[in-house]
């Protein structure tokens, strides 16, 4: 299957402009039929990896580093299995630092909560 650009912006939900500048940065090639750009399930694939990536907090610059090596082929496996290793470490970092401020969200709310309560003793209905 194959998209226009229009189709598959609209498919990806990324603007046409930001999918000319990923092709411009070389993280995926787009197929050419005469002067317009023909999206295939590949290009799919990257996109949804790109858009992984970013989701996980991963640099623009450290995304152009994972997509060379894998248009590289095979022989980089090695090197983007460490380059992945490397971010989920620091992915996992990220989400204990999330999990400890939620944690002290639902601290604070408990308590304002209780409070709340307190000051106003027999209106709990109405909050």
């Amino acid at each position: 299957m194959t998209w226009t650009m229009s189709e598959f912006a609209e498919l990806t939900g990324l603007s046409e402009h930001t999918l000319r500048f990923y092709e411009k940065e070389g993280l995926f090639k787009v197929a050419r039929q005469g002067n317009k750009r023909v999206f295939s399930e590949e290009n799919k694939l990257w996109v949804d990896s790109i858009t992984h990536l970013k989701e996980t907090g991963m640099s623009l610059a450290d995304i152009k580093t994972f997509c060379v090596l894998g248009h590289a082929g095979d022989a980089t496996i090695p090197e983007r299995l460490d380059f992945l290793l490397e971010h989920r470490k620091s992915v996992i970092r990220n989400i204990e630092k999330l999990q400890s401020g939620l944690d002290f969200l639902d601290y604070k709310i408990n308590l304002y909560q209780g409070n709340i309560d307190q000051c106003f003793p027999g209106n709990e209905d109405e909050l």
